[in-house]
């Protein structure tokens, strides 16, 4: 069974101290989020991380301040899990999918590497795990992708932080109640 673990933007810009858009609650995650990304690569599956990607100018900074320029040091991985993956080496289990949509399948290669595209060389994806920022935004659309693809996902509330920890909790609940994903608490 291919089970497949992915990280919706744990960039600096969101998580750090000083970042474009962080948040306290972001910080607050970083130690569940690593266990899962080390119970993973320790169980020999693979672990996808999504990195918000933008270039200056980008249509989405009508919407919010500029944020994970790509090249700068807002883009970045945060350290911790960087730290993680140089401990594990290049095992070849770790992907990265850069987006510049809410959705982590919106122009990338999300759907062939999860073997979701007919004739990709890849075993389809039995279940992905669902962890990162922002629950209400980027977790919660491509959860809504993954739902719509008939995937069977588990997404981890304790996982999971946004700005506004009503908006956490209401999409949580649309996840479960609306599009079927088992939301571990």
């Amino acid at each position: 069974m291919r089970k497949v673990l992915l990280v919706i933007d744990m960039q600096q810009d969101f998580v750090s101290e000083g970042g474009a858009l962080s948040f306290p609650a972001a910080r607050e995650i970083i130690p569940f989020i690593a266990s899962k990304v080390r119970e993973a690569l320790d169980q020999g599956r693979e672990v996808v991380f999504t990195l918000d990607t933008h270039k200056p100018g980008d249509a989405e900074f009508q919407k919010f301040p500029p944020h994970c320029l790509e090249g700068t040091p807002g883009h970045d991985l945060i350290p911790e899990f960087r730290e993680i993956l140089s401990a594990y080496g290049g095992t070849g289990r770790v992907y990265f999918v850069k987006k510049n949509r809410y959705s982590a399948f919106y122009g990338t290669e999300l759907e062939n590497l999860l073997g979701l595209t007919p004739g990709s060389n890849r075993d389809r994806v039995a279940e992905v795990e669902l962890v990162g920022v922002c629950t209400n935004i980027c977790c919660f659309f491509t959860a809504e992708e993954l739902a719509n693809r008939d995937v069977p996902v588990v997404a981890y509330a304790k996982g999971m932080a946004t700005f506004d920890p009503e908006a956490h909790k209401f999409a949580l609940e649309q996840m479960r109640s609306v599009l079927g994903i088992k939301v571990v608490e």
